[in-house]
């Protein structure tokens, strides 16, 4: 099912642009060092963007209680609002926790106890295995794994970019969540393969090698991550996507895939938020309104 809303006016940030020295560097590494290039560009891939959005939670929000969860002696930071079963906001790739704060007020008032959390190396939250300021997909999985097990069984996750995709997968690898709500979610990471190689000027040498690097930090195959690689699965639980058209960081279309092959899932399409779509939609008031009535639905 695909439900049309209207746009609403928010403030964004962008990743920036990458220098051209470095696509220089990288384009002669592709020529004569390719495995050198590699080995570069996985500590780039793996490290989170200084993405321009406010670190602040909206006005209007409540005091909060801090909270903390850990994995492997990792330790995650968040906080916590309200009581009642729990909902989880999980911001995306080079975000924080308050990306997500619109949710809180709304859910609170509807009964949830609301947790919101800094996944590895971004905000207060600690790396994992790797350096500071980096982590993996995988690590991010773990981390909301790790949250839900701290806090209680998830009434729902609500989960924004690449945090629907770490969500997603810390569901099929066991986490509890009754509903899942994504906001422009993630697409399939061959896509991201191309634009990451492209963006920082390296071709198919670099890149093949990129791509088996990363299959061996994670300890499986990277594309087994993808939402579209979980979606069929028969215990999937019910599935609210919400996405924009104009996005221009996570293409519209991923989120009408998944809503064609997972079991229980909506697809709701905003409309007019421009070419900052993919963060407008965290402030994009009907949008929120259609997910809150989802979790509270029955």
């Amino acid at each position: 099912m695909n439900t049309e809303l209207d746009p609403d006016e928010a403030g964004s940030g962008v990743e920036p642009p990458v220098e051209p020295r470095v696509r220089r560097a990288f384009g002669l590494l592709e020529r004569f060092a390719p495995g050198w290039g590699a080995r570069w560009a996985i500590e780039l891939w793996c490290t989170p963007p200084e993405v321009d959005l406010s670190q602040r939670m909206p006005p209007g929000v409540p005091p909060s209680q801090p909270i903390e969860a850990e994995w492997d002696g990792h330790r995650i930071a968040g906080e916590a609002w309200g009581d009642g079963p729990p909902v989880y906001l999980v911001h995306g790739w080079g975000g924080c926790r308050a990306h997500m704060g619109v949710f809180v007020k709304p859910l609170v008032a509807a009964g949830y106890r609301v947790i919101a959390f800094d996944l590895p190396s971004h905000n207060d939250s600690e790396p994992g295995a790797l350096a500071a300021g980096r982590t993996t997909i995988l690590e991010c999985a773990e981390a909301v794994g790790a949250v839900v097990r701290e806090h209680g069984a998830a009434r729902a996750i609500v989960a924004h970019s690449l945090g629907a995709k770490a969500a997603a997968l810390a569901v099929a690898r066991g986490t509890s969540a009754e509903r899942l709500v994504f906001l422009a979610p993630m697409g399939d990471f061959s896509l991201y393969f191309d634009l990451f190689a492209d963006r920082h000027g390296f071709g198919p040498r670099i890149r093949s090698r990129l791509h088996r690097r990363l299959d061996r930090r994670l300890g499986m195959p990277l594309f087994d991550t993808d939402i579209s690689a979980m979606a069929a699965r028969a215990d999937n639980p019910p599935l609210l996507l919400v996405h924009d058209p104009d996005d221009r960081d996570s293409p519209y279309e991923t989120s009408r895939h998944i809503a064609a092959v997972w079991p229980s899932a909506n697809l709701i399409t905003t409309r007019g938020l421009g070419r900052l779509a993919h963060y407008r939609i965290l402030r994009h008031r009907p949008a929120l309104n259609a997910a809150v009535e989802f979790l509270t639905e029955g």
